[in-house]
């Protein structure tokens, strides 16, 4: 079954007193209904992420907030210096050194102790060029395919509304993994890129070429769009990526990149239907695939960020959304790395 980011997340940026209370009420709005989430907790972990950014984050920062699965997923990003580069930078997967609170204290290290604390999944990262932060609230991502790991990140123009991006992954054996962009912004936009994500679940993916067609007709009672697929083959340690319009990425293993190039063409629209081109590539156990809209400046690399590929998708991708991000358009980076050899 597809994983989907169903939501968009919500930017809200926090620069003063007042913009961490906006967060936490909008955070328990958010989290209505949101069967795995204990009561207060949400708006709990968004007050100490909100209250960090604005004591130890210059000029402040934001959070990305959005629904995931029964809980809620927040992501708090600034451009620092936040957290001395010394105390993070985690090995993957494992809890960060945190200091207990001081009695009457609420410090940086408190608070995320805090989020740590109340968090089923929890990363963070930091350079001098600024500090994110990750929990996901209420419950653990779908397990799928022990073998994988993936996240994203998907801001609509301006940072609320509908985001005409959306992204979707069935780990399994192939692993297939989806970025479309609907043409325009808004609800338009957003209509075009369900369709194509509604065609992505209804069967499992293992043709491209036929799925692209697929995708086409479905799209075509909307405005259209562009994507970008990729299967993933670990028994044969390669990757194959059909891509319509101007979806980009990589794949990163060690320190050899292959980049995956865009093609010519519009699926949805009255346009002849394009020649879809295959793309094929290795990809071994440890490998990273980053697909990314054309909200994200090309020329986007990780050289920058030490160890970043460590961490968990969603921080690789608010780092990279945070660097290269364009505030004019949708913006998405979808992250997906093989953390195990598969029999």
């Amino acid at each position: 079954m597809a994983t989907l980011n169903e939501h968009a997340h919500r930017r809200h940026a926090i620069g003063a007193e007042e913009d961490v209370g906006a967060l936490r009420r909008a955070v328990a709005r958010m989290s209505a209904g949101q069967n795995a989430l204990r009561e207060g907790v949400a708006e709990l972990v968004a007050t100490e992420m909100g209250t960090n950014l604005l004591r130890h984050a210059h000029p402040g920062g934001y959070v990305l907030a959005r629904k995931a699965g029964d809980g809620i997923e927040l992501i708090s990003v600034d451009h620092g210096p936040g957290i001395t580069t010394g105390t993070l930078a985690p090995p993957a997967g494992t809890a960060p050194p945190v200091a207990p609170p001081r009695p009457g204290g609420s410090g940086l290290k408190a608070g995320l102790n805090v989020v740590r604390r109340n968090a089923a999944e929890f990363d963070w990262y930091a350079t001098r060029r600024g500090t994110v932060v990750y929990a996901r609230l209420g419950a653990h991502a779908p397990a799928g395919d022990a073998g994988w790991r993936y996240g994203g990140v998907n801001v609509p123009l301006g940072g609320d509304g509908e985001s005409g991006d959306a992204w979707a992954v069935a780990p399994g054996r192939p692993t297939a993994a989806l970025v479309v962009d609907g043409l325009g912004h808004g609800p338009g936009a957003a209509a075009a890129a369900r369709a194509a994500i509604t065609t992505f679940e209804q069967a499992p993916v293992t043709d491209l070429d036929r799925f692209v067609r697929l995708t086409h007709e479905a799209m075509r009672g909307t405005r259209g769009g562009v994507l970008g697929a990729c299967l993933i083959d670990p028994g044969r340690g390669e990757l194959t990526y059909a891509a319509v319009g101007n979806i980009t990425g990589r794949v990163i293993t060690g320190a050899r990149s292959v980049h995956l190039l865009d093609r010519p063409g519009t699926l949805g629209t009255h346009l002849p239907f394009p020649t879809v081109r295959l793309q094929r590539c290795p990809f071994e156990p440890g490998s990273s695939l980053i697909l990314v809209s054309d909200g994200i400046r090309s020329g986007w690399t990780v050289d920058d960020h030490p160890r970043l590929l460590d961490h968990h998708p969603a921080v690789i991708a608010a780092v990279l959304h945070r660097e290269y991000g364009r505030p004019t358009d949708d913006a998405t980076v979808l992250v997906v790395r093989q953390v195990a050899h598969m029999a």
